[in-house]
């Protein structure tokens, strides 16, 4: 629509006019507008122009469950008349309480895992931006930044060892917690973007973009690790891997829509399960089920029949799509699952009911997340910030 400033290519100055009638000047709606005077109407000078928030914040009185976009950004200017929420979470229930302590800040792509060391005050990150940080638990400052040199596809913590997803290789750091020293060994053997690693009973797995599943063994030599098999696991990516103890399984999932499961008493695969219709991003393993999360949109539950064959127990279907999934017990010890999906939202379940207890938003996708002790959690965003939050808002181990 023409704003109705006419041309002036012969020099005139069209803002020496007098104001033109019934045109409001666009620039002051914008609340920008540096012409004194502007031949366009101001109003009332005394009214602040307002911010140009869609109408929708106004269709009804109860506020939608979703983060408004302006508050985020610090300019929505309808406080408590605002339709969406000016919140980081929202729950129906106020026991359920939760705290944003402080983010984390620093790394420039998507955090792709994140984890606290046994017996360390130390937080260590990883992101696609290839760096590993080192945050300060007491002061929430990083201490350390570490260039791998490629992209992290993903990190994860196994007492005091640090165990990094690389393009072709593995990395794992034996760490010296009163230091802050490590001793690094390359495992070399993938194929593509290492995705996800897993470890148990001694063994070291990794799933790389050609759909192989690397297996090392730990050794006394040189190297610390030596590659005991190459399991020909997906016809896509390799985005999962969950190791169920008790049963002596090994479970990995792909971009090819399966879930494999492996016996790991001799690394074969025992049974392929086929139910989701998109890639399945996430697995997470309790003592009796196997969860699954999908961009179908769905999350899966499997249960073990008395043949131990997985069977499907259960579909919870959501939004939009799943990309991680993550258990913990509340306060009360109460299991909880965490799903993290691709509206940038993270929703909490009572478990087994699948009832939403609350509902955490971020400002990208979270494809990361853990717990840390007393209550703490934290959330690994596709901004490159960690958020860490608590369940309880008096527990506080980090400031801002």
């Amino acid at each position: 629509m023409a704003l109705g400033i006419p041309n002036s290519r012969n020099g005139h100055n069209p803002y020496n006019q007098h104001p033109t009638k019934n045109v409001i000047c666009a620039f002051w709606l914008k609340g920008r507008c540096t012409r004194n005077p502007c031949r366009f109407l101001h109003p009332d000078a005394s009214i602040q122009p307002p911010t140009q928030v869609p109408l929708q914040h106004f269709d009804g009185p109860q506020p939608q469950i979703r983060v408004c976009d302006r508050w985020v950004s610090g300019s929505c200017a309808y406080g408590e008349k605002c339709r969406f929420l000016h919140t980081w979470f929202h729950s129906d229930e106020a026991k359920h309480s939760f705290s944003m302590l402080t983010r984390l800040e620093g790394h420039k792509k998507a955090v792709t895992g994140v984890g606290l060391p046994s017996g360390s005050a130390k937080l260590y990150s990883g992101a696609k931006d290839g760096t590993v940080r080192v945050w300060d638990c007491n002061t929430g400052k990083c201490v350390k930044v570490i260039n791998n040199g490629a992209e992290i596809g993903c990190l994860i913590i196994e007492g005091q060892w640090v165990f990094i997803g690389l393009p072709n290789t593995v990395k794992a750091w034996r760490l010296d917690v009163a230091t802050g020293d490590y001793e690094e060994f390359v495992l070399d053997g993938p194929v593509g973007q290492v995705n996800a690693i897993a470890v148990c009973n001694g063994l070291l797995f990794a799933g790389s973009h050609d759909g192989v599943i690397s297996a090392w063994r730990g050794s006394s030599d040189v190297n610390g690790f030596q590659l005991v098999a190459s399991l020909e696991a997906h016809g896509g990516p390799v985005l999962s891997l969950s190791v169920q103890l008790e049963r002596k399984r090994l479970f990995s999932s792909s971009a090819d829509g399966t879930i494999k499961v492996w016996d790991l008493n001799n690394l074969q695969c025992i049974q392929t399960l086929s139910d989701h219709k998109d890639a399945v991003t996430c697995l997470l393993c309790s003592n009796e089920f196997l969860f699954s999360g999908s961009l179908d949109k769905t999350i899966k539950v499997w249960a073990a029949n008395q043949g131990g064959k997985f069977e499907l127990a259960y579909t919870h279907e959501e939004e939009c799509g799943v990309v991680a999934v993550f258990g913990m017990a509340d306060a009360q010890g109460k299991p909880v699952l965490f799903s993290s999906c691709k509206d940038f939202t993270v929703r909490l379940y009572d478990l087994p009911s699948f009832k939403e207890r609350a509902r955490l938003f971020s400002r990208k996708d979270v494809g990361a997340i853990q717990s840390g002790p007393g209550g703490l959690f934290f959330l690994g965003e596709g901004t490159g910030t960690v958020g860490v939050w608590n369940w309880m808002a008096e527990q506080q181990n980090m400031s801002q």
